[in-house]
């Protein structure tokens, strides 16, 4: 495929190394850097994603390949052109960026642009710097431009740290102030007073369900587990019977959870990358970020997503006792999870185990289809977690 597409370009195929993988869809988006050599022999790198579960339309600037033998069809796109983020390809370039910022009535006065996160297909975070500020400019799918200043401005209002919108437009860019503070997952070695933390984490839960939302949230990762069923197997086969195992006890334990209570917003995607914390004292946070996926849900969903994210890291560096980052994780890992069994609302406890399952089904799909470690710990995890009906019996120490 990657070949088809050097040829596409007038070049020819040198070499291509994976980058990232995405779960899109039904399937994958799969990130590569190819260096291509041109008719004069000279190379060129280049960014190229492979989408596995295209939809059935026809789109600019995205190459179709099909498998004659099966029908299976693929998409492939050069970076910066993603097909559903048009706003990209200007966002990554400071001259086509200092003409839409300045109509923005922003500062460009040496301007330089840096892209911070990429999520192929969903959305992009791109650094601005200038001569005497710094901001971001938050690149999503045109529709949602809109609806996203529209939901920063009122979890302001509701007194939680978001970033201020500074402008934004119709073509999928949003800019936003740049929140003092580190991301909490930078400074965890530096956490001494974990249930201090997680006592900050609480309360801004409960600040978050206050706010007042317009639509829901991200539909649970939980309504997808057939699908992570299906797709780990396919990576993981030696593991099928570990998998089918977790997936059905998620299944019937996130049943036994009922139906959540109404009426709470959540954050839809609450892990320790999405919270800045006081770099003096990184117990106080000072600022949440990436609230896109927001709205109405189920607060097992945001108590789940961070105790995974907890895990992963762990599994990550290593194991528990591997590095102090690590160890961190552990304890936060253990006390979060013990606080899930303070919730007054019956199902809680049971929703909030089955979908961190979930997730770490997730963590443990993307190790697995991007080739690195990792993958078969994170599946222990999840059936360990999904199988456990008791709190941590003893608190965790440094």
């Amino acid at each position: 495929m990657l070949a088809a597409v050097a040829v596409s370009l007038e070049s020819s195929l040198i070499d291509a190394q994976p980058l990232q993988v995405e779960p899109t869809g039904n399937g994958f988006t799969h990130g590569y850097r190819v260096t291509l050599s041109d008719a004069a022999g000279a190379t060129s790198d280049h960014t190229v994603f492979v989408e596995t579960s295209p939809p059935e339309v026809t789109r600019p600037g995205v190459l179709a390949l099909s498998n004659p033998a099966t029908g299976e069809r693929v998409d492939v796109w050069v970076y910066p052109a993603d097909p559903a983020l048009p706003a990209l390809r200007t966002a990554v370039y400071a001259e086509a960026a200092g003409v839409v910022l300045a109509r923005l009535g922003l500062p460009v006065d040496g301007l330089r642009v840096s892209l911070a996160a990429y999520r192929p297909g969903k959305r992009a975070v791109v650094r601005v710097d200038t001569t005497g500020t710094a901001y971001f400019l938050k690149v999503v799918r045109p529709p949602a431009a809109q609806p996203l200043q529209a939901r920063h401005t009122l979890w302001r209002e509701a007194g939680v740290p978001v970033p201020a919108v500074l402008g934004w437009s119709e073509e999928g860019l949003v800019a936003l102030e740049a929140l003092a503070g580190s991301e909490l997952i930078g400074v965890l070695d530096r956490i001494d007073r974990p249930d201090a933390l997680l006592d900050h984490i609480e309360a801004l839960g409960e600040a978050i369900a206050r706010v007042p939302s317009v639509s829901s949230a991200r539909a649970s990762l939980v309504r997808r587990v057939d699908w992570y069923e299906e797709r780990l197997i396919e990576q993981m086969p030696a593991h099928d019977g570990l998998i089918e195992r977790t997936a059905r006890t998620i299944a019937r334990r996130f049943a036994a959870g009922g139906s959540p209570p109404p009426s709470r917003t959540v954050h839809g995607d609450l892990h320790l990358a999405q919270l800045l914390v006081d770099p003096q004292n990184p117990t106080v946070i000072t600022g949440v970020l990436d609230i896109d996926t927001s709205g109405w849900g189920d607060p097992a969903d945001d108590a789940a997503a961070l105790y995974a994210h907890l895990i992963a890291t762990v599994v990550h560096d290593g194991g528990s006792r591997a590095t102090v980052r690590a160890r961190r994780a552990s304890v936060l890992a253990d006390g979060w999870r013990r606080r899930w069994y303070r919730a007054a609302e019956t199902g809680f406890v049971d929703r909030a185990h089955a979908i961190a399952a979930t997730q770490l089904l997730g963590h443990a799909l993307s190790r697995s289809a991007a080739g690195s470690g990792g993958a078969s710990a994170l599946l222990e995890r999840a059936h360990r977690v999904v199988n456990a009906d008791e709190r941590p019996l003893t608190a965790s120490s440094w």
